[in-house]
């Protein structure tokens, strides 16, 4: 009688376990461009402007990303003295230039004369704007410096889709929070953005004063507890405004570029985007799974593949 008891517990927890594997949550999602139909060409997302190509965030990456014909462009965004979002990864100038202090010490007229190709490495190992003549200063202009997220909407416009990585975090966090939103209002890119942040208080932040409508992405705690939730089956009762994910392949060992696990974002109607993807195998496992983006800093491998595969 007990075994009886145990065996139709067990089942029927397997029957609910499995229910809850196939039914969708997405309870305010919405159509959004950073989402293929199933078996579509994925998205081929420039992370930094092709960072192994050029100077990473800089206009000569971005230039070179654009022109090469990629589908989205990613960036981290740091706030400047006078409020202006530009394209930088750290805090600090030093790390990737010949600049000393803050990147919100600093006007962004002041950052135009500062060499932010100095560490550039290219493929042959060469640093070919380490030192520059006046003259090669002239010739590259701006090409060398980080882009402004005003200039690039009014430059690329709706060619391309935008992946924003707000990179502040506290104060100036909010502050990037507020002043992308209003670039997003002012140049109409509502469906055109992307808005993410490795920081859950800045996320949670450009969340509450944004449009549900405008498009976000998981920070990775939260990203965590999603996996966390699906793959235990209880998904179906939570409740995200996030839209997608960028993710690795993998994380602390376990493996996220799954057929399961993409299975699930989409079946929550999310999108979910893999980096830093570089190695062609690696990027033809993230087509087989059915990622709906590749970020890479060699967008021109990519395109290659994917032109190759019939795309």
């Amino acid at each position: 009688m007990k075994k009886k008891i145990f065996f139709t517990v067990l089942v029927v927890f397997i029957v609910v376990y499995v229910i809850l594997q196939v039914i969708p949550f997405g309870k305010n999602k919405v159509d959004n461009p950073f989402k293929i139909e199933p078996g579509s060409r994925p998205l081929v997302i420039a992370h930094g402007g092709a960072k192994l190509m050029n100077p990473e965030n800089t206009w000569m990456a971005y230039d070179y990303a654009y022109n090469l014909g990629v589908d989205v462009l990613e960036m981290d965004l740091q706030i400047t003295k006078d409020n202006q979002l530009v394209t930088y990864h750290n805090d600090a100038l030093q790390d990737f230039s010949n600049a000393q202090g803050l990147v919100s010490e600093h006007n962004y007229v002041d950052l135009k004369q500062y060499n932010f190709g100095e560490n550039f490495e290219d493929l042959e190992g060469n640093l070919p704007y380490k030192t520059l003549t006046e003259q090669e200063r002239i010739t590259y202009g701006d090409a060398l410096t980080p882009a402004n997220l005003e200039e690039m909407f009014q430059k690329y416009g709706k060619d391309v889709l935008y992946i924003c990585e707000l990179k502040n975090y506290g104060e100036l966090g909010q502050k990037s929070a507020q002043r992308i939103l209003e670039l997003i209002k002012q140049y109409d890119m509502e469906n055109y953005v992307c808005v993410a942040s490795f920081d859950k208080a800045t996320l949670d932040y450009f969340i509450s004063i944004a449009p549900k409508t405008i498009i976000t992405s998981f920070d990775m705690g939260t990203a965590t507890s999603f996996v966390i939730a699906n793959y235990l089956g209880y998904g179906i009762f939570m409740n995200y405004p996030q839209s997608g994910f960028q993710l690795p392949m993998n994380k602390f060992g376990i493996p996220l570029d799954t057929s399961y696990l993409v299975y699930k974002i989409h079946k929550n109607d999310m999108f979910v985007h893999y980096w830093t993807i570089n190695e062609i195998g690696d990027m033809k496992k993230c087509i087989q799974v059915g990622a709906d983006g590749i970020i890479t800093d060699r967008p021109d491998l990519l395109i290659n593949l994917l032109n190759d595969m019939g795309y």
